[in-house]
């Protein structure tokens, strides 16, 4: 629902700026609007898709956190945009796209294994979790960083970072369970980054 919900307020928001798009800056800004309208739309439905849990946490904290972590970063939302230059609009365009074309790849990998609270719906080692552990978390900051451009700062720069620590304590409690429920997991978690290969 929430999901849901951010789609249609991204295409409202669309459909009221695309009458005043004059050039190239504000185009990349709509086309990043778009792209992360898909994005939120494709969570939604994978969210009504997605398997059983085999196991997942009934502690308040792992779900608290994860509701956190999964929506802290909409409080973007409550900042002024800031008008950015051509040179700032190309780059946060391309960390948003780059985010966002990441994070279809990786969903469309992962499939009904999508969760929102710490659960085990699937262990999946192959395609790019063979590279991290968590290659969707990685894909939204990506995205969050583009996307943070846009807002004023040094606000949108504080809420992402919160969004950043929230994220990192999901995975943890998200790695518990999973351990608990395969015992293949934790040699996995052993030889594979967490988020940069070959440096966390």
């Amino acid at each position: 629902m929430f999901y849901a919900l951010a789609v249609a307020g991204n295409a409202i928001l669309v459909a009221r700026q695309w009458p005043h798009v004059k050039g190239a800056t504000e185009g990349l800004l709509i086309a990043n609007e778009v792209a992360t309208s898909l994005f939120f739309g494709l969570q939604a439905f994978l969210f009504l898709v997605r398997r059983l849990p085999v196991a997942k946490t009934r502690d308040f904290w792992p779900r608290a956190v994860a509701v956190l972590g999964a929506n802290f970063n909409f409080t973007l939302l409550l900042l002024p945009h800031v008008a950015l230059g051509a040179g700032w609009a190309g780059l946060s365009f391309a960390l948003t796209m780059t985010g966002i074309v990441g994070s279809f790849a990786v969903l469309a990998w992962l499939g009904r294994g999508f969760a929102i609270f710490p659960e085990a719906r699937g262990f999946v080692a192959t395609g790019p979790y063979r590279l991290v552990r968590h290659p969707l978390y990685l894909a939204e900051i990506v995205s969050m960083l583009g996307i943070m451009l846009g807002f004023r700062q040094p606000w949108a720069a504080m809420i992402v970072l919160a969004t950043i620590v929230l994220q990192i304590r999901r995975m943890s409690f998200e790695e518990d369970i999973l351990a608990r429920t395969y015992p293949s997991y934790s040699a996995y978690r052993d030889r594979t980054a967490r988020l940069l290969p070959r440096i966390y």
